[in-house]
């Protein structure tokens, strides 16, 4: 558009300097000629009028000769802005093509018209996409590959050791919480992998989500207790509430949330899960207490394998993969997720789902 703005600019400049100029130094020669000519004409006839047949020929030729030049000025500034667009237009092709490339649109259209040095540059912008797109690809499906590969041996393991475990009792209870570490990672790992191919599967059913709050809290009990963390209900409605979700994968997305908080929440602390009736669709909040996360980093959570620091620790414990399952359960559900300011000093990741998922 600047380019484009430029140009026009550019031309529009020389019509006027080509019209406006001349035109005016014309004006100027024929109005002192012309008033040269009245004062010899009266000197010889002496007459006084300036309204004779001689006058307004000579002010209707002056007026013929500016509206001549209007038309001219008029005709060159069109002239100058279908130059300027025709000029313009590859390179705005250009610059639409890298901003859909930028975007991750490796699908976009890459049409070869214009100067040589831009059809180059819209073939070298199309190869650019395609490597892209193949390997955007290649990474989708081999993560979806490596989940469910994963989950394979974890399992098998999870069942050797509470196998041994009901035999002897002499597994520890660090390998069974490690043991439900990896689980959890698989699962996340596999949930976010389907999601970035549009093929994360969920089952709608009636459940009640009060009910899946407090299975949450029991499920995720012993972690809070250990890290000596607080994990409560808030405000939940007083009476039944029914709704039309995938109940494991909202227990997921509480866990994945629960765990995030854990993650940032020190001893001492709450997390604090709550409910509220919205506009056909209910409110799911998740606050912890201070120090929680920076707000101005809190958008970035939702980013695989982020994290807020680097503490030696946090490695083990937490996979990173937490919010961006939260984030694609959500999306399944035709929702929206979103991170604050809690009301008891730390984060509050609010998530919004409609009552029921929406009719085609």
């Amino acid at each position: 558009m600047k380019l484009f703005n430029g140009l026009f600019l550019l031309l529009a400049a020389q019509a006027l300097l080509c019209t406006t100029l001349p035109a005016a130094i014309l004006l100027w020669t024929l109005s002192a000629q012309f008033q040269t000519y009245l004062a010899a004409h009266h000197l010889a006839i002496g007459a006084a009028d300036e309204r004779s047949p001689e006058t307004m020929f000579m002010e209707g030729r002056v007026i013929l000769i500016a509206a001549a030049f209007v038309v001219q000025l008029i005709v060159l500034l069109i002239a100058a802005w279908v130059i300027a667009r025709r000029w313009s237009a590859p390179q705005r092709r250009l610059y639409e093509a890298s901003c859909a490339l930028a975007e991750g649109n490796f699908g976009a259209e890459f049409e070869e018209a214009g100067p040589r040095e831009t059809i180059i540059t819209m073939r070298n912008l199309r190869r650019i996409a395609q490597r892209f797109d193949r390997l955007e690809t290649a990474r989708r499906t081999w993560l979806v590959a490596i989940a469910e590969e994963l989950r394979k041996p974890v399992a098998a393991i999870d069942a050797e050791l509470a196998a041994t475990r009901a035999a002897s009792g002499t597994v520890s209870e660090d390998s069974i919480d490690n043991v439900g570490r990896l689980i959890d990672i698989a699962r996340d790992l596999e949930a976010v992998a389907l999601a970035d191919l549009g093929r994360l599967p969920v089952t709608f059913a009636t459940v009640d989500p009060c009910a899946l709050i407090h299975n949450a809290i029991w499920m995720n009990k012993r972690k809070a207790e250990r890290a000596g963390v607080s994990l409560e209900s808030g405000n939940l409605p007083a009476t039944t509430v029914i709704v039309k979700w995938d109940g494991a994968r909202i227990e997921q997305l509480f866990t994945a949330l629960i765990e995030n908080s854990l993650r940032y929440t020190p001893p001492g602390g709450r997390i604090v899960l709550g409910l509220e009736g919205s506009k056909n669709a209910w409110r799911l909040n998740v606050d912890d207490s201070a120090p929680g996360v920076d707000v101005d980093l809190a958008q970035r959570l939702f980013e695989p394998f982020y994290r807020t620091t680097t503490s030696p620790g946090e490695s083990v414990t937490s996979s990173g993969l937490g919010l961006a399952t939260a984030q694609a359960i959500v999306e399944a559900h035709h929702g929206r997720i979103q991170a604050g300011t809690s009301p008891i000093g730390g984060l509050r990741v609010t998530v919004v789902l409609p009552a029921s998922p929406p009719t085609a």
